[in-house]
């Protein structure tokens, strides 16, 4: 049997391995408790719509969850390509599964991409721990 170099997959593992290998010891930066995640269910408007700068979105995002911990939050974050903050809403939440809607406003800048994040944090935790995400297109001036 011939085996084939996949050099993206070479890559993914090395880069891998290499990571794991800077971790010190307890649990791995930026990774839940076991079993917990969150996933975007519904996105409005369809990210298949292309926005226009100064265009006005509410946006309203769906998401489902499952928290092994006590207690987190779910954020929605919205970004312009160069990272500036364009909006942002957050729900608490308790261990177990289930859903979260969050909602913001914001006028489309002058950029070629808009980013939604749905980050889980964890109660105690800095940074999000399982985020989902979605993006839209944005048409030059």
């Amino acid at each position: 049997m011939t085996t084939k170099f996949l050099p993206t997959l070479f890559l993914s593992m090395a880069v891998s391995g290499i990571l794991s290998g800077c971790q010190v010891t307890g649990k791995p930066a930026n990774m839940p408790p076991f079993g917990s995640l969150a996933q975007i269910t519904a996105i409005s408007p369809d990210t298949n719509q292309v926005l226009r700068p100064g265009q006005q979105v509410k946006l309203k995002v769906d998401v489902s969850y499952v928290l092994t911990s006590d207690a987190g939050t779910i954020k929605l974050i919205v970004l312009a390509a160069d990272s500036a903050e364009l909006g942002q809403d957050v729900k608490v939440i308790a261990k177990g599964s289930g859903k979260a809607t969050l909602e913001t406003q914001f006028t489309v800048p002058t950029t070629t991409e808009i980013r939604v994040f749905a980050p889980l944090v964890v109660q105690g935790e800095s940074s999000g721990s399982a985020t989902d995400g979605r993006s839209y297109k944005v048409l030059p001036r």
